[in-house]
């Protein structure tokens, strides 16, 4: 694999705030604009979301989701040739023990303070994507896909 290309991919997951989640359920897609963080491999992306949201109720019936994390905020209104977009394709890990939805709370609350109380809400659930692949757009042609196991 082209390292430059893992390390673009890592550089753009880490310097990111916001992602939109795709779930599905019946057939039906959703998209929801997230907050996230990742571990220091990012082979894992932590949200966090209502348990009653239809996001959530779509992971439990059907784990496999898309992220879409971007760089279109980075560039200027009239010139989108240098945006990159990354679609991360994985599933979702229900968390079970305390330590580790604790760890995650710690982590999100640590790269987005302003969303502090939302995460302390006790209805609101830490969320685990397993990623399985990347494809990274770099402009309007150029792609690169990537399968975990090669990031």
């Amino acid at each position: 694999m082209d390292e430059n290309i893992g390390q673009k991919i890592r550089a753009l997951i880490r310097e990111q705030f916001t992602c939109v989640l795709a779930t599905a359920s019946e057939n039906r897609p959703h998209c929801s604009l997230m907050a996230y963080a990742t571990n220091s491999s990012c082979d894992e992306i932590y949200l966090m979301t209502l348990t009653e949201s239809r996001k959530y109720k779509n992971m439990c019936e059907n784990p496999a989701v898309s992220l879409l994390i971007d760089t279109r905020r980075d560039r200027l209104k009239s010139d989108y040739i240098g945006t990159m977009a990354l679609t991360v394709s994985g599933r979702f890990d229900k968390i079970i023990k305390d330590a580790e939805r604790e760890r995650i709370r710690k982590e999100l609350s640590r790269k987005h303070p302003g969303l502090k109380d939302f995460f302390l809400n006790p209805k609101v659930e830490p969320v685990k994507i397993i990623i399985e692949s990347y494809l990274l757009l770099e402009g309007p042609v150029k792609a690169h896909y990537k399968t975990i196991s090669e990031l």
